[in-house]
């Protein structure tokens, strides 16, 4: 006999005006200074501008790991890798059983939904999500992909390649094939907004999540044309000798055959790049908007982050995987009007492992284990006194034969692995990383207690333990191609 739930365990509508809902707004691979409010003087982003004028911007937030399974489960475990046990895109086996903050949530009266990507594995797989419309970026079957069906259903079904060709034109310019109406970065916004009319019973916690920027660049007209790529600068350091780059860092020097890339490709990817920045921009503007139009904007905190970002030639480097700030550092926005004071610029080193003790924090609901991370509350809210100022972040995945690590702490940063020669820089005083200080006897002690506070974060039997498991998943790949 199928039974409904007893009232008893309905939340009372009183409650319900009280409890805030959590909106997140996920971009894959944005790096933080394609922002009009991050300083950038040629970006067009008004939506996101408009976020840090009424909510607080962190200019210094980096992410656990700069690659996207593993970042995305550092979001919403509140862990580091070491204990949700995603180390880059990989599965681990046995996995263990983390909570996650859609789990937290929904034991504690919300609803939860994704919308977009989400990159799990398996892919339907909803860890703790009620309901998933997803939009991934290599779906196996049409069937499992909401996106792809939506586009079946408006003609574009016959389509190929719809987030752009991978393969061989990966970081090649490219212009959507589906037009801006049904393009996936429209389709997410539009998702957003119709949970959004029809979830205001119940408090909700949404994640939406867009592919882009994450590469094919391929943005829709007339974004593929917003910016004029003869306008834009060129990637800071983008003729670098690639001789002078740690060994960990070399290998993505020529990803997809951008090494030596033309001035005239670097600009143009630099401006499809901000055109996809601008299009999800158009969304969030969008989605804010219609937060005002149904009365929801006073009750519901809005979180606008990314899972990492993306050297886009810098150093003469390409993609993400990197512990230099362009991969590593990530946009991070928050905005709860009445609750956190608009145009905040928060200055303090954070993680996005913290995100989940936020929400657990801003909901009123208990964490089913520690956490790694700690709430934000405290800092947009004016009492963060005491703050730890520091971040750890991580690489030891896809055959790395060199685990990389990264500790920021204040002004400072270290990038360290095995069998190569650490780095430090001063963040403040050299944002683009040109002068390693490694090497500066004025710096020895700042070298030497970095180091310390980084090793002891860096389990040395985990560390082996990854190498070796690299070392199998590399050698189980080669065998599968030589089967092929």
């Amino acid at each position: 006999v199928l039974r409904l739930p007893s009232t008893e365990f309905l939340m009372p509508s009183e409650i319900i005006a009280k409890t805030p809902n959590i909106l997140v707004l996920m971009v894959d691979q944005m790096r933080s200074d394609y922002m009009g409010c991050a300083g950038n003087p040629w970006m067009k982003t008004p939506a996101l501008d408009r976020l840090a004028a009424e909510g607080a911007r962190f200019t210094r937030c980096v992410t656990s790991v700069p690659v996207c399974v593993a970042a995305r489960h550092s979001f919403m475990t509140g862990h580091r890798c070491s204990v949700h046990g995603r180390y880059g895109n990989n599965v681990p086996n046995p996995e263990p059983m983390v909570p996650t903050v859609q789990q937290i949530l929904g034991l504690n009266g919300y609803r939860t939904r994704a919308i977009g990507k989400m990159h799990f594995r398996p892919v339907r797989r909803h860890f703790g999500f009620h309901q998933m419309e997803l939009m991934e970026e290599i779906p196996d079957f049409r069937e499992e992909d909401e996106y792809l069906m939506y586009l079946d259903s408006v003609g574009y079904g016959q389509k190929r390649e719809v987030h752009g060709v991978r393969n061989l034109l990966y970081h090649l310019p490219q212009v959507s094939v589906i037009p801006e109406e049904h393009h996936g970065s429209t389709w997410v916004a539009n998702r957003t907004i119709d949970f959004l009319a029809s979830n205001r019973e119940k408090p909700f916690f949404c994640w939406l999540s867009w592919i882009a920027p994450h590469p094919p660049w391929n943005p829709p007209e007339p974004f593929a044309s917003m910016y004029d790529p003869e306008a834009l600068p060129l990637p800071h350091n983008f003729e670098r000798d690639i001789n002078t780059l740690p060994g960990r860092h070399r290998g993505i020097t020529n990803a997809f055959d951008m090494g030596g890339a033309s001035p005239e490709l670097l600009r143009r990817v630099k401006a499809l790049y901000g055109g996809s920045i601008s299009l999800i921009d158009k969304g969030v503007g969008r989605i804010l908007n219609t937060l005002d139009d149904l009365g929801l904007a006073e009750n519901t905190m809005v979180v606008f982050v990314s899972d990492h970002g993306e050297m886009n030639g810098e150093h003469g480097m390409w993609r993400k995987s990197s512990l230099y700030e362009a991969s590593s550092r990530v946009p991070l926005q928050i905005c709860w009007p009445g609750q956190i004071d608009g145009g905040q610029r928060i200055g303090e080193v954070v993680s996005l492992v913290d995100l989940v003790a936020t929400v657990v924090d801003v909901s009123g609901a208990e964490s089913i284990a520690p956490l790694d991370g700690d709430s934000l509350l405290g800092l947009v809210q004016g009492r963060g006194g005491g703050w730890k100022d520091e971040a750890f972040c991580e690489y030891l995945a896809h055959g790395v034969a060199r685990p990389t690590a990264m500790l920021r702490q204040g002004r400072h940063k270290l990038n360290y692995s095995l069998g190569d020669a650490p780095e430090l820089y001063d963040i403040a005083a050299d944002p683009h990383e040109f002068d390693d200080l490694a090497d500066d006897p004025a710096q020895v002690s700042i070298l030497a207690d970095l180091q310390e506070r980084l090793l002891a974060q860096w389990d040395p039997v985990v560390v082996e333990e990854r190498v070796l498991q690299s070392q199998r998943e590399r050698l189980l790949i080669e065998r599968a191609a030589q089967v092929d």
